[in-house]
């Protein structure tokens, strides 16, 4: 009986316990000041990459929105190789060209933690889906900068 007794206890104390975090974890995760970094972040994302490269190709967004330090990390014949972003500040600036004015995008998930953040957006050219790219973003004084790209290449 004392038994049956501790156990009915243990399930109603972490049954109460699920109940209050449940709202606690939203509402942290939900707050107009995290709603206003998501945004921020989405922001840099879509001018330095998107309209950076593929709509302006113009470098001084690049600029903006990039870490100088920042690598692509680039997955082929089953290693990785770092392209440094400032590969694409050092074309864009000998030629001002857009790599594809015809992308448009959608974001699959942004998560804001303090200064960290990951952007997933997905790139599609002419409606065909041809990368869905995951960023990694810091917060400085300035704002938010890419520090780390990785992405899977759709096959042509």
């Amino acid at each position: 009986m004392k038994l049956k007794l501790y156990a009915t206890s243990l399930v109603l104390i972490a049954l109460t316990i699920c109940t209050y975090a449940i709202p606690i974890s939203n509402t942290k995760n939900n707050s107009s000041e995290n709603t206003v970094e998501i945004e921020n972040v989405k922001k840099t994302v879509i001018e330095a990459y998107v309209e950076g490269i593929f709509l302006q190709g113009n470098a001084k967004l690049l600029k903006k929105g990039w870490h100088p330090d920042c690598d692509i990390v680039i997955f082929e014949n089953g290693g990785i190789t770092k392209l440094p972003a400032k590969y694409w500040i050092d074309r864009l600036e000998k030629n001002p060209k857009p790599l594809d004015p015809s992308v448009t995008y959608k974001f699959i998930d942004v998560k804001v933690t303090g200064y960290a953040a990951i952007a997933i957006i997905e790139i599609f050219s002419d409606g065909k889906q041809v990368y869905t790219d995951y960023m990694c973003l810091y917060k400085f004084k300035d704002g938010w900068k890419i520090a780390t790209k990785i992405y899977y290449a759709y096959p042509k």
